[in-house]
């Protein structure tokens, strides 16, 4: 009885330690201000923060915000295939909450993620994104709708 207690302790150990290091093995990619999300294959894409410009007034945009932040940042497309910009999905986050992500076409043209990238191409993208206060870090959360395994990338900006 305790010969099948042992090999049961020791089989369950094992599956433990492999699917720890198969999930190690997945998040190998951490590259400071740079982000990679997937398209058809691994890390196609690349964001980079280029710029974060904070402006301390009040916004409204369905519900009152005491700031908002205009994120600039440099998307280059290192895949086979184009990529439409549109199916990537950006939810903006502070303090454990959600935030909302805005564009505008005035004079500053934010236009967000929209557009086409082609193979080996890359673009300036400005989007806005609104704040309940201008301390608190601002949390992205990105996925592509393209890739097949759904992965979400979280990137962290510290607006201080």
């Amino acid at each position: 009885m305790k010969k099948i207690k042992l090999i049961a302790a020791f089989t369950l150990i094992i599956i433990v330690c492999t699917t720890t290091n198969s999930i190690c093995l997945d998040n190998q990619y951490n590259y400071g201000n740079d982000i990679w999300i997937n398209n058809m294959s691994d890390n196609d894409l690349k964001v980079t923060i280029e710029n974060v410009d904070l402006r301390k007034e009040k916004i409204n945009v369905g519900k009152n915000y005491d700031a908002s932040a205009i994120i600039t940042m440099k998307v280059s497309n290192n895949g086979k295939y184009d990529v439409e910009l549109s199916n990537i999905d950006i939810y903006p986050y502070q303090g454990g909450k959600e935030t909302k992500y805005f564009v505008s076409t005035g004079k500053e043209n934010i236009t967000g993620f929209i557009g086409n990238i082609k193979s080996g191409e890359s673009t300036t993208i400005k989007m806005g994104v609104t704040l309940f206060n201008a301390i608190d870090p601002i949390k992205l959360e990105m996925t592509n709708i393209e890739d097949i395994t759904n992965e979400k990338v979280v990137k962290t900006i510290n607006i201080k």
